[in-house]
């Protein structure tokens, strides 16, 4: 077994990326090739795309997953497009669609749960909705995402990558895309913020003297700007760092320190972990663990905080942006907790992770008894 490195006070694990320096290796093959629309966000572009559907091909209603992030559903409802939910979430392992009834001026949009979801294939359906959208931001390089079939591919670069702002559009069917549109003022602001509060992360975690407080506040700002305002593009400068990454090199650490974890914390009885080890390409975008209990959840959640490790909770389900939620999905969101598996992190920080949380999991046993 690999040695348990004690952590510094400076060492933390999760929350926003930090800058990292990386060796010349970039991956110069996408999904997307050279034809696509940059975008700020996921948001963004889901926006973008919708508009131009509604007034380019009719479409009236986009059927979504009924496990989906509220705020990037909150987006797509300002839109004006109507808003159904399927059945359909990251521990189903399959989706069948021929109970819904789809109407003339229907889309359909199937989501890569975590990066670990199976591929779709839409024979039965295809000829029954106007078109069909994939979401790929959890792993965007997946075989999945290489050979969609979709007819167009969204995904938020800055969700899996070091970037401050970017996603990225594109048909594998070949079809036009909405015009690109322009980098905004108020988003120009909202990625520098979230540029330099990367940039002074990454000097904090190596030790130098900076606030805490300084880049969480630049990164918070940033968030809530990027958040905001009207539809826009890419920064140039986030372009240009996307194409120096070693994407591939990235992927393979992540699917290491996944594996990693997974082995930390597994025949756990209250606890699972969602997703199989990479048969079709895929690369987990975090590792997705499933608790027995809200309440075990929660406390696991929040004393790992005092130990510096801040995990996520994809996605909150409590309130849904619209009716029509089954319960067992809202149930699976109060007892999910997705914890970091990325670059910036290697195997001895994946097993101080899990050791922690089978230590945390286990006292929330003795504390009930």
């Amino acid at each position: 077994m690999a040695k348990i490195i004690k952590k510094s006070s400076l060492w933390e694990q999760g929350s926003d990326f930090h800058w990292i320096s990386y060796k010349k290796n970039p991956t110069k093959t996408a999904p997307w090739a050279d034809t696509c629309v940059w975008g700020g966000s996921g948001r963004d572009l889901f926006q973008l795309l919708l508009k131009y559907g509604m007034q380019i091909h009719g479409w009236r209603r986009l059927w979504i997953p009924a496990y989906f992030c509220n705020d990037v559903t909150r987006a797509i409802l300002t839109t004006g497009i109507d808003v159904a939910v399927y059945p359909h979430g990251p521990e189903d392992t399959a989706c069948s669609l021929r109970c819904i009834d789809f109407l003339p001026h229907d889309v359909l949009l199937m989501v890569n749960f975590f990066g670990i979801s199976k591929r779709m294939e839409y024979r039965d359906i295809q000829r029954k909705v106007t078109a069909i959208i994939e979401d790929h931001t959890h792993d965007p390089w997946s075989t999945w995402s290489s050979t969609s079939n979709a007819d167009w591919c969204i995904a938020s670069l800055r969700k899996v990558l070091p970037l401050p702002d970017g996603g990225v559009l594109w048909s594998p069917r070949n079809h036009p895309l909405p015009s690109s549109v322009l980098f905004t003022n108020e988003r120009r602001d909202a990625s520098l913020q979230r540029l330099a509060g990367m940039f002074l992360k990454s000097l904090y975690v190596n030790g130098h003297d900076v606030g805490k407080d300084v880049f969480r506040n630049l990164l918070t700002a940033g968030e809530l700007g990027i958040a905001s305002g009207p539809i826009s593009g890419m920064s140039e400068w986030a372009r240009n760092m996307l194409h120096t990454f070693p994407i591939s090199l990235w992927r393979e650490k992540r699917r290491n320190n996944h594996r990693v974890i997974c082995n930390e914390l597994s025949h756990l009885p209250w606890l699972s972990i969602l997703g199989e080890d990479d048969t079709e390409g895929s690369c987990p975008f975090s590792a997705v663990l499933i608790f027995d209990t809200t309440a075990r959840r929660d406390f696991v959640y929040k004393a790992l905080i005092q130990s510096r490790i801040y995990t996520a909770i994809l996605w909150p389900l409590e309130r849904p942006a619209i009716d029509g939620t089954p319960e067992r999905y809202v149930d699976l969101s109060r007892r999910i907790l997705s914890i970091h598996c990325d670059m910036r992190y290697n195997e001895h920080d994946m097993i101080y992770v899990g050791k922690q949380i089978r230590k945390l999991g286990s006292q929330y046993i003795d504390a009930q008894l």
